[in-house]
C-alpha cells in the first residue's frame, strides 16, 4: 500500500512540475530586462542545424558564437591562445558554360571559425544572470544520483564556462566542482538529460529543444525529490523556449517524462538496495 501511495505522489509532483516550469519560463520571458537580452542574442547570426551540431561537438558548453570581426564590433576580443570552433560557410560558386548560355551556379563549403563568449573578453553584455541564479545548499542526493548516472562522471575545476557538459562522442559527463551539491544535482540531472534524450547523431533535435528538454528533466526530476531549482531552471528554459517555452515543453513532454520516471525508478532501486 505504501509503495503505491509513494508512486501517486510522485506521479503527482511530476505533473505539478511540468505546470511550474511552463508558467515560470513564460513570465520570466516577459520580463523588460528579459526582453533586453533576447534583443542582443537575437542580434547574433542563426546557424544552421549542421553547424549547431558541429559546435556543439567541439564546445558543448557554448551559449553565444560569433566570428573574431562580429566579436571586435560588439567591443569583445577573443582571448589570446583561444581556438576557434570550426564550422561551414556556404559559397556560390558560377563556372560559365561556353556549350550552353547560362552559367552553371553550384555551391561549395569553406571551413571559419566562430568563438563562444566564454572565450572573449572586453564590454559587458546583457546578462540573464538574475534569471539563472546558481543554487545554493547541500543535499545527499547529487552522490546518489551520480551512483545511478549511466555516464561516467567527473568532477573538474575547469567545465570550460559552463557548470557542467556531456560529451557525445565519449558518453561521459563533467561536473563544476566549485558548485554546491544543489546545484551539482541539477546540472548532473540536466546532462544526464542530454546523454539518454540526445545521443543519437541521426535524430538530434535542435540546440533550443536540446536544452529545454535537458533542463525539464532537471527541474521535474528534482521537483519530484523535494528540490526546488526554479531559480535557475526558469529563466534557463525561457532564454531557449522565450514566450513559446510552454509550447516546446508540452511538444517534448511525453519524452521528458520518460526520462524522468527512469531516473526516479533507479533511484528508487538504488535506495532500496542500499537499505539492506
Amino acid at each position: 500500500m505504501k509503495n503505491t501511495k509513494t508512486k501517486v505522489n510522485r506521479q503527482e509532483k511530476v505533473k505539478e512540475a511540468f505546470e511550474l516550469v511552463k508558467k515560470g519560463a513564460v513570465d520570466i520571458a516577459k520580463s523588460s530586462n528579459f526582453q533586453r537580452f533576447l534583443k542582443f542574442s537575437a542580434s547574433f547570426h542563426n546557424y544552421s542545424f549542421r553547424n549547431q551540431l558541429l559546435i556543439w561537438i567541439q564546445k558543448p558548453s557554448a551559449t553565444f558564437v560569433a566570428g573574431f570581426e562580429t566579436w571586435k564590433k560588439r567591443g569583445r576580443y577573443v582571448k589570446k591562445g583561444e581556438k576557434g570552433i570550426m564550422i561551414l560557410a556556404p559559397m556560390k560558386i558560377t563556372r560559365k558554360n561556353d556549350e550552353h548560355e547560362e552559367d552553371e551556379e553550384f555551391m561549395l563549403f569553406r571551413p571559419i571559425y566562430v568563438f563562444d563568449i566564454s572565450q572573449t573578453e572586453g564590454e559587458p553584455i546583457p546578462s540573464i544572470g538574475e534569471y539563472v541564479k546558481t543554487l545554493n545548499g547541500e543535499t545527499d542526493l547529487y552522490e546518489k544520483i551520480k551512483a545511478i548516472s549511466p555516464f561516467p562522471v567527473t568532477e573538474t575545476t575547469d567545465c570550460k564556462g559552463a557548470d557542467g557538459y556531456y560529451r557525445i562522442k565519449e558518453k561521459d559527463i563533467f561536473i563544476d566542482s566549485k558548485n554546491s551539491t544543489s546545484h551539482k544535482l541539477l546540472t548532473l540531472i540536466h546532462e544526464m538529460g542530454h546523454g539518454l534524450l540526445h545521443a543519437d547523431r541521426n535524430n538530434i533535435p535542435s540546440k533550443a529543444v536540446r536544452e529545454i528538454e535537458a533542463e525539464c528533466v532537471g527541474f521535474v526530476t528534482c521537483h519530484a525529490l523535494g528540490i526546488d531549482t526554479s531559480e535557475n531552471s526558469f529563466g534557463y528554459i525561457a532564454s531557449y523556449g522565450r514566450s513559446r517555452s510552454d509550447e516546446l515543453i508540452d511538444k517534448s513532454r511525453e519524452r521528458i517524462n520518460r526520462v524522468c520516471t527512469s531516473n526516479l525508478r533507479r533511484l528508487r532501486g538504488y535506495l532500496r538496495c542500499n537499505r539492506r
